[in-house]
């Protein structure tokens, strides 16, 4: 009796006779001979795969408590190990991630988190190395980063807080350099009569509208000693 088996180009396929592993089967299709023999033929992917893991409770230097989750991108490269180790590489890896996230917030402060979160991908990465005897970690990202919300309540309230401050510091630096202004025209009118005068006049130029207005003859005479 004759089993067929087709292999894709995306897979491995690993032939056990008997449950001894025989070979690897290249794409394609095979005619395996039953006769007599056990035939089993484990399946795994050739192509790079993701893996999700999380989101895993952390606490960070600073004792905050958060959520993070990580996305790896791994690729089989011992697929007999993989087969034999009863797929116990996706369990092995997932700890390991969870075990470098942990690490990842324990030796940081909040802030230094959120700052650093476009980075952590990476930092997560080279912490975790070349993954696992049966596969190899090609790439990794943050895929969550949750911050309960008294957390981020406390959060918006100290950026609130920022934001209030710079608002008066602008408001006081705009007072100080009105009044500047005001000290300098102050001390200018004071030493030069004349300005007064001239700034008198053009306050009452010509509106447009009719006006007319009547000054006596001592209104643009520099003040003196009275009699």
């Amino acid at each position: 009796m004759w089993q067929v088996q087709t292999v894709y180009p995306w897979e491995h396929a690993l032939l056990y006779v008997n449950g001894r592993f025989e070979r690897d089967l290249p794409p394609g299709r095979h005619r395996l001979l039953e006769f007599g023999r056990t035939i089993y033929v484990a399946r795994l992917p050739r192509v790079a795969f993701t893996q999700t893991v999380g989101p895993v409770d952390v606490i960070t230097a600073d004792q905050f408590a958060l959520r993070l989750g990580a996305t790896l991108t791994a690729k089989i490269t011992d697929a007999r190990a993989a087969a034999e180790s009863q797929y116990q590489y996706i369990t092995r890896l997932q700890l390991a991630v969870q075990d470098a996230l942990v690490a990842l917030a324990t030796e940081r402060p909040l802030q230094a988190l959120l700052i650093e979160r476009s980075q952590l991908g990476g930092i997560l990465l080279e912490r975790l190395g070349l993954g696992t005897p049966e596969l190899a970690i090609e790439g990794a990202s943050l895929s969550s980063f949750v911050l309960p919300p008294e957390t981020r309540r406390l959060m918006t309230e100290v950026e609130r807080a920022k934001l209030e401050g710079q608002a008066s510091l602008e408001r006081a630096r705009s007072e100080h350099a009105a009044l500047r202004s005001l000290a300098n025209a102050a001390r200018l009118l004071k030493d030069n009569p004349d300005l007064m005068r001239l700034r008198t006049l053009q306050a009452v130029s010509p509106t447009g509208k009719g006006a007319t207005l009547v000054f006596g003859s001592d209104a643009l005479l520099a003040p003196g000693p009275r009699a």
